[in-house]
């Protein structure tokens, strides 16, 4: 017995389209390039042409327009580029399992006091996906962290096993609340075990920090301190805070 062939092109439905116009795809390029997108390496600037500008455009073709218009920068972001350290073991029970959360603080400037942008953030381990993200003028408010947690729990209906952090006197109410939750369920003889305190380099968030900061924040930062030099923004006025 013969099976039919279930690639998509049988059915003439082609991810790829190879007659997209090569000018078309150098404006999208460049486009980006004048924003965010200058942070960006080959592989990550096409699912952004195909995503945001519906493009079906080969990765190759990106790489070569990418070359033409930013040689050094395409170089510069190569994979080979940076030194990367060696990859540990992480072991996971599924989705929904251990949620990751912690604040980010780059944005801020010197002292994390000279722009009031603090982030703060939660993401499934095992899936990386990005659960929910929260930008305020702190993130080292106890309350309003915890307050945050409860409404992510609202809105999903669904409670984590455990919480993986790091200890900070901000985590307080959440770790609160999420015991507490826990201890209804009935399955741990003592709720704050499904409190898993580590350090920040080991809490899983940390990894998408970091994207973070090399795909967007590198570009906001250039504006932020030409803001704060030109003296357009002054960090002791409040009315600019």
């Amino acid at each position: 017995m013969e099976f039919a062939n279930t690639r998509l092109s049988y059915f003439k439905i082609k991810y790829i389209d190879e007659n997209v116009r090569v000018d078309d795809v150098r404006e999208a390029v460049r486009k980006e390039l004048e924003g965010p997108g200058k942070l960006l390496g080959y592989r990550a600037m096409t699912q952004k042409i195909r995503q945001k500008h519906d493009m079906k455009v080969p990765r190759d073709l990106v790489h070569n327009v990418m070359y033409d218009l930013d040689a050094e920068g395409l170089k510069a972001r190569a994979p080979g580029a940076k030194k990367k350290k060696p990859k540990g073991h992480f072991i996971t029970l599924g989705p929904d399992w251990t949620y990751s959360v912690d604040g980010h603080d780059k944005l801020m400037g010197f002292q994390n006091s000279t722009f009031l942008l603090a982030i703060y953030g939660c993401i499934d381990t095992a899936s990386r996906k990005l659960l929910w993200l929260k930008i305020w003028t702190t993130n080292s408010n106890p309350v309003l962290v915890g307050k945050w947690y409860i409404q992510a729990l609202l809105e999903s209906g669904i409670l984590p096993n455990y919480l993986r952090l790091d200890k900070g006197t901000e985590t307080t109410t959440m770790c609160t609340i999420h015991a507490y939750l826990r201890s209804k369920q009935g399955d741990l003889e003592d709720p704050t075990d499904s409190i898993l305190f580590g350090p920040s380099p080991s809490n899983q968030i940390e990894r998408w920090w970091r994207e973070l900061h090399d795909r967007l924040e590198k570009f906001f930062k250039i504006g932020l301190n030409w803001l704060k030099a030109e003296c357009h923004y002054d960090p002791g006025n409040n009315a600019d805070r």
